[in-house]
């Protein structure tokens, strides 16, 4: 089942009152921009103190829910300071935040990294994401719903709490909001925004259901000069 309008935070705080329990695989907070010759997709840029603040924001709107959390995240710096940010706007200054390379540059979705870091280097990343969406496949990428079912099994096996906090990276949530159906035309007016997520909603029962959640925390879906971070 998807939802198949966007969601908000308080939407997901209704779903754990009435019971359910809720993943959030949440994109970062805001980032510098990545150069583009760096194939490491910026794994040591850090969020900027704009992305501190919504970071602890959005922790703030989850608060109610603080003692039943669990904290994933990529490897990536940004993915670590935001699930961190998060977890003290929660009141939760030293919540464990264990990474998982899952989330990051071992994605399912990656084939190979060094191929997709050559696909976005060649072209333009949002025409790349969106051709990947369109075919399924493309190089370097595996294919879209099979890479959607394993990231989805390897969450829940991972998932023990009322609410998950798994921070990763936009292109994933992207691609797995397209294959579960919740987001079938993006653009880059519609793309995900800084902090916005991907949940998957479980019920008592254990059927799940889907939704894009919109933080509201943040305009931007692509980073900021250093200057200005």
């Amino acid at each position: 089942m998807t939802d198949k309008r966007d969601s908000s935070l308080a939407d997901m705080a209704r779903a754990l009152d009435a019971g359910e329990r809720v993943l959030l695989m949440v994109r970062h907070a805001e980032r510098p921009t990545i150069p583009g010759d760096d194939p490491t997709f910026g794994e040591m840029l850090p969020i900027t103190k704009a992305g501190i603040e919504t970071s602890r924001k959005f922790g703030e709107a989850l608060r109610p829910y603080a003692k039943d959390v669990q904290f994933l995240a990529s490897p990536l710096l940004r993915t670590r300071m935001t699930a961190e940010c998060i977890a003290e706007g929660m009141g939760l200054p030293t919540a464990p935040v264990p990474t998982a390379p899952e989330l990051g540059n071992s994605s399912f979705y990656f084939a190979d990294q060094r191929e997709a870091y050559e696909l976005f280097s060649a072209g333009e990343f949002f025409d790349e994401v969106f051709r990947y969406m369109a075919l399924g496949r493309t190089r370097g990428f595996n294919e879209i719903h099979e890479a959607s079912d394993r990231l989805e099994e390897w969450c829940l096996e991972r998932f023990t709490a009322r609410l998950g906090i798994f921070t990763t990276h936009d292109i994933y949530n992207g691609a797995f909001l397209y294959a579960r159906g919740v987001e079938r035309h993006f653009t880059r007016e519609n793309w995900l925004r800084f902090l916005d997520s991907a949940a998957i909603i479980i019920a008592p029962d254990g059927t799940r259901r889907y939704a894009f959640v919109r933080a509201g925390l943040s305009d931007r879906c692509s980073g900021v000069r250093p200057a200005d971070a």
